[in-house]
């Protein structure tokens, strides 16, 4: 009895490609998992009195559901993508501008999501080794466990401690050079913005368009003073997401004191970013000016750093006098560290060797020019 042909190929399966991690669609709703993950240990860590930090976030994290996260993806492609960006959006919640509890907790969320990896499955599942890390953000993450020294937050620190360890021992992480030269791939996330292409979406983009037209002339008074007002309203809402309020450290037969509101900024100061930019800033005086201090004619560099110095001064000069003719002030709160008369005598010193601004004049305000004179 002869057998009737039929096909041998497996029924198609639905794979989501690896770009779709990458684009706005994955990245922006999990970027609000972790932020809300993060937010909702840091309040009831400040609310439980408990000394075991990670069993609080063990449970947060089975109640939240993270558990069945590595079952999202299979296809090994696909999975690959996934494990990396969801681990680099861990990650990226470990910078020095974040909160040391937020730190913390990124990096618990970041050594879970690794450990927790399926490697016992039949058939088995792709698994990530190794999360590429730039060399600085390396260096500051090893000295995590040394900002935790607080009353506070001692109780986490050497649960810090073993998960730094732990991660070492496994060669997790792939070292990259500094994060100025951009060496992760992608560069930034999300590397695709979605925009639908429903009716709906075609009305919004056709209306956004529309009102980013630029108008023809200058902008009229309207305009300016919404612009102006918009800008206060995003630096108000900046402050207000990147603010946190702690617990200061209680004497002994004290009352407990108030918890204290203040911005990341103020408490832990993007030691990275400033060093980028001192660097920068000496490449560029070197090159302006190479034979600096020992300079016999004013050349092509020293003119272009006066017109620049010129410039900005005269700018807020303007500025300072519209102020004034509204009866306002601008930048006097600190007195002679601030203010007009700092920037004018930082230019002034432009040239003067021996000067903190006689390099760079107004490049040198980090370093103290300005201050100290009559």
């Amino acid at each position: 009895m002869s057998l009737a042909p039929t096909h041998t190929t497996p029924r198609g399966q639905v794979v989501l490609q690896p770009t779709y991690f990458t684009c706005s669609l994955f990245v922006d709703p999990a970027r609000e998992d972790i932020d809300h993950l993060i937010r909702v240990y840091v309040e009831r860590y400040a609310r439980s009195q408990l000394l075991q930090p990670f069993v609080l976030f063990k449970d947060i994290w089975n109640n939240q559901g993270w558990t069945w996260l590595h079952f999202k993806v299979f296809d090994a492609r696909s999975r690959d993508a996934f494990l990396r960006i969801t681990m680099q959006l861990f990650s990226e919640r470990l910078v020095e501008s974040e909160y040391p509890l937020t730190r913390a907790v990124a990096l618990f969320g970041l050594y879970t999501f690794f450990a927790t990896q399926p490697t016992t499955s039949a058939p088995p599942l792709h698994t990530l080794a190794h999360l590429p890390m730039t060399i600085d953000m390396y260096q500051s993450l090893l000295k995590l466990p040394d900002v935790l020294a607080t009353d506070f937050l001692q109780p986490i620190r050497p649960h810090v401690i073993y998960v730094l360890s732990a991660l070492q021992k496994a060669q997790f992480f792939h070292i990259l050079p500094p994060s100025n030269l951009y060496p992760l791939s992608p560069r930034e996330l999300p590397r695709e913005k979605f925009v639908s292409d429903v009716t709906d979406g075609y009305e919004q983009v056709a209306y956004a368009t529309a009102n980013a037209i630029k108008k023809k002339g200058r902008p009229s008074k309207h305009d300016k003073v919404k612009k102006s007002k918009d800008a206060v309203i995003a630096l108000d809402k900046w402050l207000d997401k990147t603010a946190y309020t702690y617990q200061p450290p209680r004497a002994t037969s004290a009352e407990a004191p108030q918890p204290v509101t203040t911005h990341i900024l103020l408490s832990h100061p993007p030691s990275t970013t400033r060093n980028n930019y001192r660097a920068k800033k000496s490449e560029l005086l070197e090159k302006l000016e190479p034979d600096y201090p020992y300079v016999t004619t004013e050349g092509l560099g020293r003119a272009a750093l006066e017109r620049a110095n010129l410039g900005v001064v005269n700018r807020l000069q303007k500025i300072d006098e519209e102020a004034a003719a509204k009866g306002m002030e601008i930048g006097g709160e600190g007195g002679e560290r601030t203010g007009l008369r700092r920037v004018e005598r930082a230019a002034d010193e432009l040239g003067k060797i021996g000067s903190l601004g006689g390099r760079g004049g107004l490049l040198g305000l980090l370093e103290g020019a300005g201050i100290g004179q009559p």
